[in-house]
């Protein structure tokens, strides 16, 4: 998947065949469609792996104890962290954002891992901490900042990184808090 990935964000979809797939993961074609039917199959199933990491460290990242504006940004903060240590699964993923390869199932799945954030949000909502908007409207709005912020800052230099980001989280809590 690892050698797909990096594949598809260097070639594209259409460019990369599952033979190039194939000799770049030192495997035969016969092993990938062991696992995976299609091309399709295949984004799908890095898609959502990439979805479940990145919510996975997260979680491993939450204090318990911490107030619900201080899991919020840890939230945040570990989604951008996520993606500045992985910068080909951010490509993957951007590329993929609004692709109909992947499926309204594979979507689905990725949704629910999430489910932690949108109990932090609305345990957030319900304290009156939150603004109380539909739950989408603020995961669209999250998303799009997440995505902009990663793809400035990969540029940004390292010096500043950290204050750009402190910046950036006082900016979205602003947006969010009620």
């Amino acid at each position: 998947m690892l050698a797909a990935m990096n594949l598809f964000v260097e070639k594209g979809i259409q460019g990369t065949p599952m033979s190039a797939i194939a000799k770049a993961a030192g495997t035969g074609m016969g092993t990938i469609y062991n696992y995976f039917a299609t091309k399709e199959e295949l984004i799908n199933a890095i898609y959502l792996h990439i979805k479940t990491s990145e919510i996975t460290q997260t979680l491993k990242s939450l204090d318990s104890n911490s107030s619900l504006k201080t899991k919020f940004l840890e939230f945040y903060i570990s989604f951008i962290n996520f993606y500045l240590k992985h910068p080909a699964g951010f490509a993957f993923m951007d590329q993929m954002q609004n692709s109909p390869i992947i499926t309204e199932a594979t979507k689905a799945q990725g949704l629910n891992a999430f489910g932690p954030v949108f109990e932090l949000i609305t345990q957030g909502q319900k304290e009156g901490i939150i603004k109380p908007l539909e739950m989408e409207s603020i995961l669209y709005f999250l998303a799009g900042t997440i995505n902009t912020f990663v793809r400035w800052i990969q540029k940004a230099d390292k010096n500043t990184q950290q204050q750009k980001i402190a910046a950036q989280l006082s900016m979205v809590w602003d947006a969010v808090k009620a």
